[in-house]
């Protein structure tokens, strides 16, 4: 069932910090000076189209999915040119939703290309495959993109219900340097990120709310291990320290990373 922007309108979060949804950049060379405006709104309403989300814009920079029934607001967090001539940004994405999301989350995209127009567009194409997904199938008890683990709880005295709770593992962004001449005790698979640091996510777990978790691990060609966690777009500790540890059980394959969206919930209504 399609929604109408009527239905609702979200608020901001107060934790997403930026420049909004349009910024402007001055540029020079030998022969003159300019500025060019970047308005992040159309780059992702372009960069949804190209993978098939039909989207529409609304007021103040916020873009509506009607078949979802999910909002998205784009802003600049920064941008640097670096010394081989290409562009490395960081946005963010606020997601809203009706009733899955009332208040709102975000996520961070960091990315890189030839030019700012560029790496705006690819870090926006990847947020759709590995991001907005997790979204989409976390508005359905049917799962068409994500795997997932269900938890059940007994009825706890004069309850009438068992409690439930769902964890939606988005796709994997996994690359390795090399083959590991060992393998892992538990060969990688789209669980593995949040079931080896579980103890990290128990407040999420054990409460009622939406959250979504921006988990990511890495391991450099020297050993020297990295590894951040957000929680609704704001750094969690306690899930990056378990990641660090995660990492160090990882065979050596040189570089590597792991990344992945996870969504907790509770399971829609059928």
């Amino acid at each position: 069932m399609t929604s109408t922007p009527s239905d609702f309108f979200p608020s901001h979060c107060t934790a997403n910090q930026g420049g909004g949804p349009t910024f402007t950049v001055g540029f020079e060379n030998d022969q003159e000076q300019w500025t060019e405006v970047f308005d992040l709104s159309v780059l992702l309403l372009e960069a949804l189209a190209a993978r098939g989300f039909k989207a529409v814009s609304e007021r103040e920079g916020w873009l509506f999915l009607p078949d979802e029934g999910l909002w998205l607001w784009p802003q600049i967090a920064s941008y640097h040119p670096t010394d081989d001539g290409s562009v490395r940004t960081c946005t963010t994405i606020e997601v809203a939703h009706a009733s899955l999301l009332p208040a709102g989350t975000f996520e961070f995209q960091h990315s890189y290309g030839d030019d700012i127009a560029a790496s705006l567009t690819r870090g926006f194409d990847l947020w759709a495959q590995v991001d907005l997904v997790v979204f989409k199938d976390a508005l359905r008890a049917e799962l068409g993109h994500c795997t997932s683990l269900q938890m059940q709880w007994e009825p706890k005295s004069g309850e009438a219900e068992s409690r439930q709770r769902r964890v939606l593992f988005g796709p994997v962004a996994h690359q390795a340097e090399r083959k590991a001449t060992e393998e892992e005790e538990h060969p990688f698979c789209p669980c593995c990120l949040f079931t080896n640091t579980w103890d990290a996510y128990k407040p999420q777990i054990e409460s009622d709310g939406v959250y979504g978790l921006r988990l990511y691990a890495a391991r450099d060609a020297q050993g020297e291990v990295q590894a951040d966690c957000r929680v609704n777009g704001e750094d969690w500790p306690a899930g990056a320290e378990a990641l660090r540890a995660y990492v160090a059980q990882w065979p050596d394959r040189g570089f590597e990373f792991r990344k992945q969206y996870v969504v907790i919930q509770s399971p829609p209504e059928t």
